[in-house]
């Protein structure tokens, strides 16, 4: 059900995600490979989503309201999904 899930994801989820106010650019990666690092367990894959917004609580509460009526297909392991908000660090 792989391939199933990367389509689903190119083709529909990251224009899903982009339509919720603040998210700005979307890109996927897929690991390369992992020395060692346990805090990756069995994770291979990784999306990242810019945000422009002056008020980031705001922007967190409406992608969770969004994501209640976001698409979860089959392909779709929602226990291995894990969603961490981040911020560039100042110099």
């Amino acid at each position: 059900m792989e391939a199933e899930y990367h389509r689903w994801y190119d083709e529909f989820h990251l224009d899903e995600v982009l339509q919720v106010p603040g998210f700005v650019t979307a890109e996927r990666y897929s690991l390369v490979q992992s020395e060692g690092s346990p805090r990756l367990g069995d994770l291979s894959h990784l999306a990242v989503f810019t945000v422009a917004t002056d008020d980031l609580t705001a922007t967190m509460a409406a992608f969770r309201e969004a994501q209640q009526s976001m698409a979860q297909p089959a392909c779709l392991d929602a226990d291995s999904v894990v969603l961490s908000w981040w911020s560039a660090r100042a110099g």
